[in-house]
Order: C-alpha cells, then sequence, then structure tokens
C-alpha cells in the first residue's frame, strides 16, 4: 500500500516543475551533505533526499557542478 501512494505521489510531482529550482547552490549542496550523512531515513526524508540529488543531476546537466 505504501509503494502505491509513493508511486502515485512521484508520478504526480513528475509532470511539475521541481520546487528546488529557486533554491540557491550552497543551501542545495548542504541538504544533499544532509541526506547523505544521515543514516536513519523515514520515507518522506527519503523521497525529499532523492529529490535533492535529482534537482543536483539536474543542475549538473546545466554545466553547474553544485552537488
Amino acid at each position: 500500500m505504501k509503494l502505491l501512494v509513493i508511486t502515485i505521489a512521484f508520478l504526480l510531482l513528475s509532470g511539475c516543475s521541481s520546487p528546488f529550482e529557486d533554491m540557491p547552490d550552497t543551501q542545495l549542496a548542504d541538504k544533499v551533505y544532509a541526506c547523505s550523512s544521515s543514516t536513519d531515513q523515514s520515507p518522506g526524508f527519503a523521497i525529499r533526499c532523492d529529490n535533492f540529488k535529482r534537482e543536483c543531476t539536474r543542475r549538473r546537466e546545466e554545466g553547474r557542478y553544485v552537488c
């Protein structure tokens, strides 16, 4: 059931523009560092971290090596 809800939420949000596009590079880098250094991740935290990493990848493809 959880997987179904997460999948539906992901599909709904994937069509939208990233809410992290306006986040400053330094703040995004700090968030990704916090995600990578955390050992105990709740499902919501893990999803948020995936979103941060996805935004880093998007910026890297633009030539902005932030993370």
